[in-house]
């Protein structure tokens, strides 16, 4: 028999109830508060029924039938328990439902992403309240809590939290509510909160959390008393203090590969899901066919019918550390990426926060040093001296509970290894993350990088006073009927060394000391809509850099960055990296022989559904999308690269048809030959036929030489043939 046992009592728990009730199921409810223990039931356990615990902490062994339906601490990613239970009851929610649930996962602001009224946020929140046993004499307390605030961390008068939540959540971004036996920290990141409790000895059984990436942590009763959680909070208001963001870093490195991948327990499938606004401003800026192209909308991974899948590591936090030959600069990770393209090519991708260096040539130095992957050339003293220039010292990826791996680059000064490493140059710390996810078909071919020995660069920089400076005007200053008048005459990043560097990545001295041409440079690859609003945007065939106010480019452009941005980069840099692919497949094809035609109908038909599947010529229909997606089209040369492509594609199907043109003609040759000699020879079967047919088969009964005439003749006229048609 199916049993349920009820967790804490709230709005989400009593609905349940009535979806049990509803389906006639058993259940037992002993009206427990937050917290709830599995023990609470202890009496009614045995190992013949099962049993499906609703949000009860396990602090005994469950019995041997035993579901257990949750979404907090352990479980963020997974569906409110109230969704959970109505798919296991094959129950469709209603809109109220649907509110209760996302006000159990994400309070008020899980509602607002169902574009719940005020009346309906007010509603569910009071019933949620009364739910949980708050009383009109709690909800006075929660007024007394809330009187003339002035700081974040609030102490509570009532030992029900959520009458002080509803009253203060659109007053902070964050805040901490406590009492005399508790503390609830709500909306601040929920792994760096476990991180501060576990710094401080919190043990992970004394605390609870919920509702996403920035929902809440709870530590629970009486772990603490009240002048250890008051002095945990002082801690906590000098740990939680984020520095502010000075730079926003992406090394895109696209890759090509001949295999499959097969991806390893180190990365996980992401289906694209909207939890957020954030998930939905970036799947609604494209249009649906690109749609389709860059978000994996299938729940199997190993569906073969794809255009693209999104891979995530699975240890997200970490530091990028990039030692040059002057100083070394650490950087906090923010994830990485892998996307695989069904043409064989794919994209490795590492998110990057710089809060620590704020000088300008620092982030010319991240970004020269951060991208590259081998030495591009090498010296008298080998790596010795392209370190001098451009190559860091060292790169070190230090990724959370595991160990570091670092690249000096230094198997490049041995000049007896040179020769076996030069197809296989890529760095440890990239080797790590995915070689192992491919199965190569020759084991002699590597994975090949397309853009030389760098990584393509996204990268924000925030500088409030560089912004200034070069969204300003140069005035020009003409005297005219002895009036002086000023004219508009440039803006001065069109000249700025800095401007030019970040846009093409230099460090040290620009690599362009022509004035003229810096200024004809820097105005192609520059897109200036908003710079008197005080941001620019440079695009190169190895850059996308973008430079703009503190407020703006945190709030504002940094997730257009994250996002939109770089999703657009990704298929900019996937189709760079398919038209090489295809330009190998047919290399490798015309220098074989052997199924030539087969090939070349392969390659063709992975051509056209690259043409209609992830080829685009538009992605979205914002006017600063199609301008920035246009120019970097112009700048990166993409449309020239497809006409090469298409020429070589033509030239292959062209070349394929004349050799099975030659083939068939040859075969139609053969077969004429065949048909004349059969009509010879069918001839002198004639002659044979005739012979007898005319003389009769008893012709030479009484006469022995005429016998062996005839026979002579018959033998002749099946021999000759048949020896012939053996021969062709």
């Amino acid at each position: 028999m199916k049993v349920f046992l009820l967790g804490g009592a709230d709005l989400e728990m009593q609905e349940i109830k009535k979806l049990l009730d509803e389906k006639q199921e058993t259940y037992y409810d002993k009206n427990l508060s937050w917290g709830a223990k599995l023990s609470d039931y202890e009496d009614v356990l045995n190992d013949t029924d099962e049993f499906i615990a609703i949000e009860l902490e396990e602090d005994i062994t469950p019995p041997k039938h035993y579901t257990k339906i949750d979404h907090h601490n352990d479980l963020p990613a997974y569906p409110t328990s109230l969704e959970q239970i109505a798919k296991l009851l094959d129950i469709e929610l209603s809109r109220e439902q649907q509110l209760i649930a996302y006000n159990d996962a994400e309070h008020i602001k899980g509602m607002s992403k169902l574009c719940a009224t005020k009346q309906e946020i007010d509603d569910i929140r009071k019933r949620d309240r009364d739910a949980q046993g708050v009383t009109q004499d709690d909800e006075i307390l929660a007024i007394k809590s809330v009187y003339d605030l002035k700081t974040n961390i609030i102490y509570s008068h009532t030992l029900y939290f959520s009458a002080v939540a509803d009253r203060v959540w659109d007053k902070f971004d964050n805040y901490v509510i406590y009492n005399d036996t508790k503390a609830v920290f709500y909306n601040y990141e929920v792994k760096k909160v476990i991180a501060f409790l576990e710094q401080n000895g919190i043990e992970k059984t004394d605390f609870y959390s919920g509702g996403g990436k920035r929902g809440f942590v709870g530590l629970k009763d009486n772990v603490l008393d009240k002048q250890q959680i008051e002095k945990l909070l002082e801690s906590f208001k000098t740990y939680i203090e984020e520095k502010p963001i000075i730079s926003y870093h992406t090394f895109m490195l696209p890759f090509t590969f001949d295999g499959e991948f097969d991806k390893k327990d180190d990365w996980d499938y992401k289906k694209f899901e909207i939890k957020t606004q954030r998930d939905y401003n970036e799947y609604i800026y494209f249009y649906k066919h690109v749609q389709d192209a860059i978000f994996n909308k299938e729940d199997d991974e190993k569906k073969e019918d794809f255009i693209s899948k999104y891979y995530e590591y699975k240890e997200q936090e970490g530091e990028f550390v990039i030692q040059t030959k002057n100083r070394e600069f650490t950087l906090q990770l923010d994830g990485i990426s892998l996307r695989i393209f069904n043409t064989k090519v794919a994209i490795l991708a590492f998110n990057l926060i710089n809060y620590d260096y704020k000088n300008p040539d620092d982030i010319l130095s991240i970004n020269e040093f951060g991208r590259r992957i081998y030495p591009q050339f090498l010296g008298n003293d080998f790596t010795i001296d392209t370190k001098k220039a451009f190559l860091a010292c060292k790169v070190t990826l230090k990724l959370k509970d595991q160990e570091s791996i670092s690249d000096d680059f230094g198997r490049f000064d041995d000049i007896k290894k040179l020769d076996s490493i030069k197809d296989d140059l890529l760095p440890r710390y990239i080797n790590h993350l995915i070689k192992q996810n491919f199965n190569l078909k020759n084991k002699e071919k590597i994975l090949r990088p397309i853009i030389d020995d760098r990584m393509f660069v996204i990268s924000m920089y925030l500088n409030d006073e560089l912004t200034k400076k070069l969204s300003s005007q140069n005035i020009k200053k003409e005297i005219c009927c002895n009036k002086l008048h000023k004219t508009f005459d440039s803006y001065r990043y069109e000249n700025d060394d800095f401007w030019y560097k970040y846009i093409f990545v230099d460090e040290g001295d620009k690599t362009c000391q022509s004035k003229h041409m810096t200024k004809e440079l820097i105005q192609e690859a520059t897109y200036d809509r908003w710079v008197e609003w005080g941001t620019l945007f440079g695009i190169t065939r190895y850059s996308f850099v973008a430079l703009t106010g503190s407020w703006y480019g945190k709030v504002i452009l940094l997730p257009h960055i994250q996002t939109m941005y770089f999703q657009i980069f990704t298929l900019l840099l996937a189709y760079r990296a398919s038209i090489i692919k295809f330009s190998d497949d047919i290399q490798n094809a015309t220098d074989e022989d052997k199924e030539l035609y087969k090939k070349a109908k392969n390659i063709y038909h992975n051509y056209l559904r690259f043409l209609n599947k992830l080829y685009f010529k538009e992605v979205t229909a914002q006017d600063q999308g199609i301008e920035l997606y246009n120019k970097a089209m112009a700048i990166m040369d993409i449309d020239k690269f497809m006409k090469d492509l298409d020429n070589e594609i033509n030239e292959l199907h062209t070349f394929t048809d004349m050799i099975e043109e030659k083939k068939y003609n040859d075969e139609q040759k053969k077969i004429n030959k065949k048909l004349n000699d059969i009509s010879i020879y069918g001839g002198i079967l004639l002659f044979a036929s005739f012979f007898t047919g005319f003389f009769g088969m008893n012709v030479g009964s009484n006469d022995n030489f005429s016998w062996f005439f005839v026979l002579i003749v018959i033998v002749l006229s099946i021999v000759i043939p048949y020896n012939k048609f053996k021969k062709d």
